[in-house]
């Protein structure tokens, strides 16, 4: 079970729809399954309207800053724009939690522009796929 507080959550969908109609990404850093903060990074991939590729500087910078920080790296989070929140093949093979085996990766989808949908997957190094639950909780960023 992971924890958002709804302005995370908005501020994840807000990013979604401000890269439309290329995918976005970025990480989402907390402590216990508390998301506390969310990191948003740039997409390098050569073809951004279909997969992404987080910038290996954004990568370090956060990575600093969560370990600086006393937090942990709770997640990646990247957007589908015109596809369901399940991981693609692509994402799968691309994943970069591999380096953080208990990262989750994120999915926000804008497939239904009205009802943008994040969900949560533990993606295994042999490619398994299992969804976690994601809880949105009262609180502020």
């Amino acid at each position: 079970m992971i924890k958002l507080t709804r302005p995370q959550l908005d501020m994840i969908i807000a990013h979604a729809r401000e890269g439309f109609p290329h995918e976005i990404c970025g990480i989402l850093s907390g402590q216990n399954g508390q998301v506390e903060t969310v990191h948003e990074a740039t997409n390098v991939a050569p073809n951004p309207r279909i997969r992404f590729s987080m910038d290996p500087k954004d990568i370090l910078r956060i990575t600093d800053e969560i370990d600086d920080g006393g937090r942990e790296l709770l997640g990646f989070y990247h957007s589908h724009c015109h596809t369901q929140a399940y991981p693609s093949p692509t994402d799968v093979a691309d994943w970069p939690g591999r380096w953080y085996p208990d990262a989750l990766a994120f999915i926000c989808s804008l497939m239904d522009e009205e009802r943008p949908l994040l969900r949560a997957f533990h993606i295994a190094e042999d490619g398994q796929i299992e969804e976690a639950q994601i809880e949105i909780v009262e609180g502020s960023v």
